[in-house]
């Protein structure tokens, strides 16, 4: 389940490091959680291959370094589930299981989050919206009719309770899902 002390435990594994947390949270998405090679998640994400291979090295390490944190961040980061899919011009991605204290701090302060968002992402452009399920879909702060708009072209097959939905208008797989994540971790940091 995604929630603080997990993006906390990823925020301490970065601070151990010199790798930025959004680096490294790809790596973990990518290599750890999705088993893709470190090639791949270098194509896909823009990290140079060397930064992708020090930090998996580092990450593997780990298990023999600290084993029970090793094993709380991968079982963690394996228990996450993140849907992806093409939402009319947007590109839609939900993050789920999402605690449901986080989901609380994220509805209360989805202004700060997209600002987070955008400053891991470094372009004011990057995503849409955001929005949240705890039963029904919704998306804090924005007017009923744009909320309409976006619902209709989510796809019902990503839709589910206890997630976070963000709409891209620039997309980079696994790259796009770590900023979210680092952002959340930013957030949480603040609460």
């Amino acid at each position: 389940m995604i929630d603080c002390r997990l993006l906390d435990l990823a925020r301490e594994l970065s601070a151990g490091s010199r790798f930025p947390l959004r680096e490294l949270l790809a790596v973990l998405l990518g290599v750890f959680r999705s088993g893709y090679g470190r090639v791949y998640v270098s194509r896909k994400t823009g990290i140079p291959e060397r930064r992708v291979r020090s930090i998996y090295e580092y990450i593997a390490g780990l298990k023999q370094a600290m084993p029970g944190l090793y094993v709380e961040v991968a079982e963690g980061f394996s228990e996450v589930k993140i849907l992806a899919a093409q939402a009319g011009e947007y590109y839609a991605t939900v993050f789920t299981p999402v605690s449901p204290s986080l989901l609380k701090a994220v509805e209360s302060r989805i202004v700060e989050l997209r600002d987070w968002i955008i400053v891991e992402a470094g372009d004011r452009g990057c995503i849409e919206v955001i929005g949240l399920s705890t039963g029904r879909p919704v998306f804090p702060r924005v007017p009923e009719e744009l909320q309409d708009k976006y619902l209709e072209i989510l796809p019902e097959e990503i839709l589910v309770d206890n997630s976070l939905i963000v709409l891209w208008r620039k997309y980079t797989p696994i790259l796009s899902e770590s900023i979210v994540l680092s952002a959340l971790a930013s957030l949480c940091r603040e609460l």
